[in-house]
């Protein structure tokens, strides 16, 4: 994963910064000539790359002092007011936890359940550990490709899917129940995987870990009610 670019920025480390700004730019399908900071970025890239005198130097204060202000440490009661300022943001973050919570039961509610699907459970087991390794290894490749809301809502929605789908299938017909469950449990897994990346992109630096720590806390709400799933078959 590459470094942030605001970070680089607060190094003077501006042409490594301003090339990581063009991946973004290509993958959004945006003009970065449009962007009249990025020029001026561009251009310190140019002078950084050729080590100009000194005095070129005060062109970067320019764009870094912002962004070296933004980096300081915050008090938790700092950090409290920069999460309630923004009513958007406010919106995301409890969004987030709710999708960390959603996340975290069903994952774990399909893990912990294995052993109750028709079949061999060591059989199971095994293709419930490869199913997960696939999940994680096309999520990757898919991220990158189609960014993360698209891949993040058609895998949410195929989870529901297929468990929702169980409850329709005949007693008697045992290995569907059980397919249907694996391609929960990729799409689960994809999701699972995505949740992290999709929180850590949507806050700004100075709350960013703060946030994942609250949903962090959602999400171990999740996986400890998750072991009671199966009893819901007893009602």
């Amino acid at each position: 994963m590459p470094e942030s670019p605001r970070w680089l920025m607060t190094q003077e480390r501006y042409a490594e910064a301003y090339q990581i700004f063009k991946r973004i730019g290509k993958s959004n399908k945006k003009n970065l000539n449009e962007c009249l900071t990025l020029i001026e970025l561009k251009q310190i890239k140019s002078v950084d790359e050729q080590k100009l005198s000194n005095q070129d130097i005060q062109l970067s204060e320019k764009l870094a002092t912002t962004e070296q202000s933004i980096e300081k440490h915050l008090s938790i009661f700092e950090t409290l007011k920069v999460f309630f300022k923004s009513k958007k943001l406010f919106i995301r973050s409890t969004s987030l936890s709710i999708n960390w919570f959603t996340n975290s039961l069903v994952y774990f509610g399909i893990s912990f359940n294995t052993s109750e699907l028709v079949g061999n459970p060591y059989l199971n087991f095994g293709l419930s550990a490869l199913v997960e390794l696939i999940s994680v290894s096309v999520s990757h490749v898919a991220l990158e490709r189609f960014g993360r809301k698209i891949p993040y809502a058609i895998n949410m929605t195929l989870t529901s899917l297929s468990l929702v789908s169980i409850m329709f299938i005949p007693a008697d017909m045992g290995p569907l129940v059980t397919l249907c469950a694996l391609i929960g449990k990729f799409s689960i897994s994809f999701t699972f995987n995505t949740i992290y990346i999709i929180t850590a992109e949507s806050h700004p630096t100075v709350i960013r870990n703060s946030v994942i720590s609250m949903c962090e806390s959602f999400s171990g709400l999740g996986a400890v009610i998750a072991p009671y799933i199966q009893l819901l078959v007893s009602f």
